[in-house]
């Protein structure tokens, strides 16, 4: 699939979405099927539920591991993620069988209906209701029609709490990060993430190199911001910005858009965009190139990481 997912054309906002449902067996009996959604650009296929060896904890997301042609890869379960009560009859099931941050990993979901093709500026962040109610497990929605709402998984935080970047990781970054500024002077940053996970874990990579760091949460928020700050400089954005680094998947608008809007623009078109993002491939690197992105590098890999940045101020 990694050779036919630029069907779209890039730096226009556009993205493709895998439905997929989850059904939860309510207190009073009832059956309720929530819609979510998976950029297909980090699906690489979908499979029939295999034949998984199990792992014995009643605690562990992982459902099991299961070797797909040589390639063994943890299967996890996404109704315990959610703290779903799944029903007992299902015969649906499949997994998605996906590569982000540069490794595989097969999602457990109750089923896949079809394929949708969005805009990112229809993906608005979650309300408060359904932050209270998943937490920081969902970042983006989308109203389907009137009575039905996709909702996108922060899978970044699911990886998080698989242990797949931990603590240690963040210290390692911290200490390439450290390294890497004694040589260099102290910029001004802006980050562009949906993910508080990874805008977290951006923070504390860049500290070490930022005498200044301004946090968006989206590409739309983040170009607002840019052209805001660009009042405010004399007519030169440097004097406020050193540097961008950007997510690609977030509401309103992806970094593909926001890297395209910046390099087309005669007021920013020298500022310099480092894309830090889950989507792994060539073609997504591609993807990053046709728009002028200045650096791409995969979360969160330190050495990778801290020297795009580095390189680049």
């Amino acid at each position: 699939m990694e050779d036919k997912i630029d069907i779209l054309q890039v730096g226009t906002n556009q993205m493709e979405l895998v439905d997929f449902r989850m059904y939860e067996h309510k207190p009073d009996g009832t059956i309720y099927e929530g819609i979510y959604g998976i950029n297909i650009a980090k699906v690489k296929e979908i499979i029939k539920y295999p034949n998984v060896i199990k792992i014995p904890s009643k605690e562990s997301l992982l459902d099991g591991i299961y070797n797909l042609r040589g390639e063994v890869i943890p299967i996890v379960s996404l109704a315990k993620w959610l703290n779903i009560n799944e029903p007992s009859d299902i015969t649906t099931r499949k997994v998605i069988i996906t590569l982000f941050n540069n490794i595989t990993v097969g999602f457990i979901v109750h089923d896949a209906k079809r394929i949708r093709r969005v805009s990112w500026r229809f993906v608005k962040p979650p309300s408060e209701v359904l932050k209270h109610q998943y937490g920081n497990k969902i970042v983006g929605t989308i109203n389907l029609d009137e009575e039905h709402v996709m909702l996108i998984l922060d899978f970044e935080s699911i990886c998080e709490e698989l242990g797949i970047f931990s603590e240690e990781d963040i210290k390692r970054i911290e200490k390439v990060a450290i390294d890497a500024g004694k040589e260099k002077k102290k910029v001004k940053i802006l980050i562009a993430d949906d993910s508080s996970t990874a805008r977290k874990i951006i923070k504390k990579a860049v500290s070490p190199l930022a005498e200044d760091i301004i946090e968006t949460t989206d590409g739309q928020e983040a170009w607002d911001m840019l052209n805001k700050l660009y009042e405010n400089s004399n007519g030169d954005i440097k004097n406020l910005v050193d540097i961008v680094i950007t997510d690609v998947e977030m509401p309103n608008m992806d970094g593909y858009r926001l890297t395209k809007l910046i390099k087309d623009d005669e007021r920013f078109k020298n500022l310099p965009v480092v894309m830090n993002t889950s989507l792994s491939g060539n073609a997504n690197l591609q993807k990053a190139k046709d728009v002028g992105v200045d650096d791409f590098c995969t979360k969160f890999i330190a050495d990778e990481f801290t020297k795009a940045v580095a390189k680049n101020i």
